[in-house]
């Protein structure tokens, strides 16, 4: 691969503001989605990637090395160590415990941790709930936790409820926190390792946070993906009840993610695309508190990286309603030409190079596909290269031929 590119950190962050701010810099920058890519330049499987996340700093110095990217993206991963502690339900992992092949990744499964009629009892006291029912319920190794009780506070009732402390279960589920707590600081540490190489490959750093969409945190982790769907025909009061609850944890952590020292803030969006959401519904039920989530990041001076999953063509005139030159658009399927015509005075857009070409395509089609999304969305700036979804594999050649096209062809 023969490259002719800067490789100076205070160059390429210009690049990116450019973008950002909807102007031109010296060419389109390179900021690719990439996962667990890093692995397979390391030479390890993903099993032990998700491990010790230390194991993949070789590989992230030699992909920097080797592609010259303009934003730096963590190889994204939950750590293994930590669920096989908490005996984690909610998610299945490579190796034994869930017999995922070893090299496969993780996967979120889509899980029922509140009843419907349990709505009422999470309304009136969330964090309760959470800590007692959700918990429990995501984490075997903390069933433990369902025997507490928070809401005595008289002073007789107060103390008896202590003596739920001495069962062997709960016990055994605040050593499992404990234990979880000191591999959750290790691999913080780790990740931050992984940053340090990336700054020292002169890499700019893209968001070391991220925070969900309100709707998201209700049906992805709480009520479950399919739930809420239909929660909104049949008791849609207490789906915005509840969305509104999770706005204000949303807010409150984007407000602690300010004091990370975090330039971007990542925003992935599931559930509210074209083929699963009416865009009257998504105009009622995800766009508001989104939006107030995306104004809190702003405000706190980060800019939301917002990754707008599946289908999203009907929801591109929505998009609009953000301050200018202050958001990014991730988008994984959508008419990117519409897509530039609508939001290109607006917001930097990125994405829509199909990740699934970069794995299984020629390299003249990856080197047509580039020119194509160059020619409809560079003009003016406010562009990103970028592919469809996250890259955790990839063919040598693909990648060179997207790489040398962009950087040659991308010039302003």
């Amino acid at each position: 691969m023969v490259l002719t590119t800067e490789n100076n950190l205070e160059q390429r962050i210009a690049r990116v503001d450019a973008a950002v701010a909807l102007r031109e810099g010296d060419r389109v920058p390179m900021a690719p989605k990439i996962g667990m890519a890093y692995a397979q330049t390391a030479g390890i499987d993903r099993y032990e990637a998700l491990n010790d996340a230390r194991l993949l700093r070789p590989g992230v110095e030699k992909f920097l090395q080797t592609y010259p990217c303009d934003l730096f993206w963590a190889g994204s991963g939950y750590p293994i160590p930590m669920m096989e502690t908490l005996g984690t339900t909610a998610i299945r992992w490579p190796g034994a415990t869930c017999g995922v092949p070893l090299n496969q990744g993780f996967q979120i499964v889509d899980g029922t941790y509140m009843e419907e009629d349990e709505y009422d009892e999470f309304l009136r006291d969330p964090s309760h709930f959470c800590m007692t029912k959700v918990f429990p319920r995501k984490h075997k190794k903390l069933a433990g936790l369902a025997k507490l009780n928070f809401h005595e506070v008289v002073e007789f009732g107060h103390y008896a409820s202590m003596a739920a402390f001495a069962d062997p279960e709960v016990r055994q589920a605040l050593l499992t926190l404990m234990f979880a707590g000191e591999q959750a600081v290790e691999w913080q540490r780790n990740s931050a390792l992984l940053r340090e190489t990336a700054l020292a490959c002169q890499t700019p750093l893209g968001a070391l946070a991220g925070q969900n969409a309100p709707y998201d945190m209700l049906a992805d982790n709480i009520r479950g993906f399919l739930n809420v769907p239909m929660d909104l025909y049949e008791i849609p009061e207490k789906v915005t009840a509840a969305i509104d609850i999770m706005t204000e944890y949303a807010l409150q952590n984007v407000r602690r993610l300010k004091n990370t020292g975090s330039k971007y803030c990542f925003m992935p969006l599931h559930g509210g695309t074209d083929d699963f959401m009416s865009l009257e519904d998504y105009r009622t039920f995800y766009w508001p508190s989104l939006r107030r989530v995306m104004e809190e990041i702003i405000d706190c001076g980060m800019i939301p990286y917002v990754f707008c999953e599946g289908k999203y063509d009907t929801r591109l005139e929505v998009l609009r309603e953000v301050p200018r030159g202050k958001v990014i658009y991730m988008f994984e399927q959508v008419d990117i030409a519409r897509a530039k015509a609508v939001l290109g005075d607006t917001a930097c857009i990125c994405g829509n190079l199909p990740t699934s070409l970069l794995l299984y395509g020629k390299p003249h089609e990856v080197v047509d596909e580039t020119r194509r999304l160059l020619d409809t969305c560079a003009s003016g700036g406010g562009f990103l290269m970028d592919c469809s979804i996250v890259l955790d594999h990839y063919k040598e050649e693909n990648l060179e031929a997207w790489f040398d096209t962009t950087l040659q062809y991308g010039r302003y």
